[in-house]
């Protein structure tokens, strides 16, 4: 559980990163956004890019949780559940575009500590996605199961995605992105429909 002061630290910091980007933005910057000192930033974080790494996190976690609250019923016809689960991520991302595109973007300036963060984030996406789809072949056999190559093909061809309208300044939630990821997955999980 974050503790309120890291809360205001990570809210601070993902407002800079979105002005300035990460290799711009000081702890300095964090600690008066978040109306706080640079000491109480080192109570929580060791450095500006543990910081980031634990908004990114964060949020990775917030994502899943959207995700996970729509889809509840592995009964439920794989088109809907494809279709809540799609929506539920783009509107998640679009309620902060800014941010959104920020947090694809900056984990590269990490360099290695940033793709191993990205590539976590990923591997638990995709694993969340294959105990979905695992859990709806249950009811609907004829759903293909999804390997790890290909559960980390539909996370990364997502993100893609979304990185692409995001970079376009496109709502990321726009019926013609829900419709494209919607596409997407159900060619990948259940190319019969």
């Amino acid at each position: 559980m974050t503790s309120p002061a890291a809360t205001r630290l990570l809210d601070a910091l993902g407002e800079a990163i979105v002005e300035q980007g990460l290799a711009n933005t000081t702890v300095a910057d964090i600690a008066r956004i978040a109306g706080t000192s640079k000491r109480t930033f080192y109570e929580h974080f060791a450095t500006k890019d543990e910081a980031f790494l634990a908004l990114y996190a964060a949020r990775s976690s917030d994502l899943l949780a959207a995700i996970s609250a729509v889809v509840t019923d592995p009964s439920a016809p794989i088109g809907d559940q494809i279709r809540a689960g799609v929506r539920a991520y783009l509107s998640h991302l679009a309620a902060t575009p800014a941010l959104a595109r920020a947090h694809m973007l900056e984990a590269h300036s990490l360099g290695r500590l940033g793709l191993e963060a990205r590539r976590e984030l990923m591997d638990h996406h995709a694993a969340y996605l294959r105990s979905v789809v695992a859990r709806a072949r249950e009811n609907t056999p004829h759903l293909r199961e999804l390997s790890v190559a290909d559960s980390v093909g539909v996370v990364a061809g997502l993100t893609e995605l979304t990185l692409r309208a995001a970079l376009d300044d496109d709502r990321l939630d726009a019926p013609k992105h829900v419709r494209a990821a919607v596409a997407f997955v159900t060619a990948f999980v259940a190319p019969r429909l």
